[in-house]
């Protein structure tokens, strides 16, 4: 069953403003237009990409440790990574592997969660403005680097703060070359996709998107668009919070972490992130 159909937009009569507070004068035509096609995609993606696989990934797994060319690029991608960080004082504590690639629910969807391991005190002592910083340079060597891929899956790096709480079924050191959570099939929930609330969810969050990007766009006053920026700020927020809660128990096949994955799938995740500083520029210009 596809994630997407033409149905789903009039079938379930989702809400395009109120629920989180959108003006009504936007267009709603525009909004489905939108949505219809960028959740076309090419190919739509079927739930069944969520369903956990019989093995670990082949070309990356052998006989249960990391293919030795792969671990070896990884490493070598991350010391550039650290290096582009410019905190020389403050070592990796480790680099490793985590996300559905180091786990049996890949598919041709995954990409490498190369996590960086630092001490965020040894930076300095406002681990906020650390955690700002290392956010800001992570996205801006992601971006330099999206074309960077191993096996055609694209590798994306983060920074971690070795005293935050971490919950993954499967983590693997590069450096130690071992695991640190050995993924255990059994272990994955079953998936039980309730694919109507998928729907419904993914839906709501992408018609929240396009609506407030058609207000953004249409948008040149300062104030309305400081409300704006508070709009798109609290939807990225409330997205990244129910990921968050959904996966303290450790289930990565929890329905609202699937949700995440398809809007991030389809785009509307950087397309909500494109938004924070397109209205941060809008407001912080100045015209002649």
């Amino acid at each position: 069953m596809a994630l997407f159909d033409a149905a789903s937009i009039n079938k379930y009569a989702l809400s395009h403003s109120n629920e989180i507070g959108l003006d009504a004068h936007v267009l709603y035509e525009d909004i489905d237009t939108c949505v219809d096609e960028l959740c076309k995609c090419g190919n739509d993606v079927p739930l069944d990409s969520f369903r956990p696989q019989k093995e670990l990934n082949p070309f990356i797994w052998v006989n249960g440790l990391i293919n030795s060319r792969v671990r070896l690029r990884l490493l070598e991608i991350a010391d550039d990574f650290v290096d582009s960080l410019e905190t020389d004082w403050a070592k990796p504590k480790d680099i490793i592997l985590t996300g559905s690639l180091a786990n049996y629910n890949w598919s041709k969807y995954s990409d490498f969660d190369v996590h960086v391991l630092m001490d965020f005190k040894e930076v300095d002592e406002r681990t906020d403005f650390v955690a700002d910083y290392f956010n800001a340079k992570k996205n801006e060597w992601n971006n330099k680097h999206e074309n960077l891929k191993i096996y055609g899956f694209p590798v994306e790096m983060y920074i971690q703060d070795v005293n935050e709480e971490h919950t993954a079924s499967g983590v693997y050191s590069l450096e130690k070359n071992t695991w640190l959570v050995e993924p255990v099939r059994s272990h994955i929930k079953a998936i039980q996709l309730d694919k109507y609330y998928i729907k419904e969810k993914v839906m709501k969050y992408a018609k929240a998107i396009c609506s407030l990007e058609h207000a953004v766009e249409t948008e040149d006053d300062e104030y309305k668009c400081g409300v704006l920026s508070n709009k798109v700020k609290k939807l990225f927020d409330r997205i990244k919070y129910i990921r968050k809660e959904a996966l303290k128990g450790g289930n990565e096949m929890h329905p609202d972490n699937v949700v995440y994955k398809a809007l991030r799938r389809h785009g509307f995740i950087k397309k909500l992130l494109d938004l924070k500083a397109e209205v941060y520029d809008k407001i912080h210009s100045i015209e002649r």
